[in-house]
């Protein structure tokens, strides 16, 4: 729309651009105005290099750790703990992207799921192990006595290997 000198401009509170929808433009117009920043013709260049400006901003290269970055072992837990505290100390020095460290932060996330279903899966085999191996030697329900070898697969923390 052009704008018509012959108006008095008085700020309206809301810009009065029609879209190609025919809808109207909500953004808050200049004073001054009847328009916002980016409808008013007035301001057209300005504007322009500030999409353009915008869009620059928005197209940062990748974050990437240097290339020297020594690779983490994260066989277990505790592994993936120092990772993540490493990579939290990182950030707050201002040494990483934080970019990469949400990164780091889901795809531990992941690996820690996936450590976890596989521990399950295999303490669920010693279970059926040993559960086959009672089947294969039953004792009467009087003279069975709990090993404490045999069940260490329910919690390996309270003794013995898992």
């Amino acid at each position: 729309m052009k704008s018509n000198r012959n108006t008095v401009l008085v700020n309206t509170g809301t810009c009065r651009y029609i879209k190609s929808d025919r809808s109207g433009c909500r953004a808050n117009a200049r004073h001054g105005s009847i328009y916002c920043f980016f409808h008013d013709p007035d301001s057209a260049i300005v504007s322009e290099a500030a999409r353009k400006n915008g869009g620059r901003k928005r197209s940062r290269r990748a974050a990437v750790l240097p290339a020297d970055t020594r690779d983490q072992p994260l066989d277990s837990v505790s592994d993936v703990t120092v990772l993540l505290a490493e990579t939290i100390n990182q950030v707050r020095r201002g040494q990483i992207d934080p970019r990469i460290s949400n990164a780091v932060g889901y795809l531990a996330g992941i690996l820690l799921r996936a450590k976890e279903k596989d521990e399950l899966e295999q303490r669920l085999a010693r279970l059926e192990s040993v559960l086959a191996g009672q089947q294969m030697n039953p004792k009467s329900y009087s003279e069975a006595k709990l090993d404490a070898e045999a069940l260490e697969f329910v919690n390996p923390e309270l003794g013995g290997q898992a």
